[in-house]
């Protein structure tokens, strides 16, 4: 064992049990798992890079136009949703 290695588990041995629990998943999805871009199918991997080519030609939206129009897509839907659900005026006043 290397000094390094002695004195991670060193500190390793201080942390509470629910904190070594974590940890070991941790380096168990970093070491073991791998990546997330190793655990993506083919058919993932393909889009990704699909996605990033054409990122790279320049085509697709700005974040700040496509946020912007979720915002307002979302927005009226709330305000029309609020509408029709809204209690009605009560007859007897």
């Amino acid at each position: 064992m290397t000094r390094t290695q002695a004195q991670i588990i060193e500190l390793f041995q201080t942390l509470a049990a629910d904190e070594k629990r974590e940890l070991a998943d941790q380096l168990y999805e970093t070491a073991i798992a791998g990546s997330f871009y190793d655990r993506m199918t083919p058919e993932q991997r393909a889009q990704l890079a699909e996605s990033l080519a054409q990122a790279d030609r320049g085509e697709g939206e700005e974040a700040s136009a496509f946020f912007s129009r979720m915002a307002q897509k979302y927005a009226s839907h709330a305000m029309h949703e609020a509408h029709h659900h809204a209690p009605c005026p009560s007859a007897d006043r």
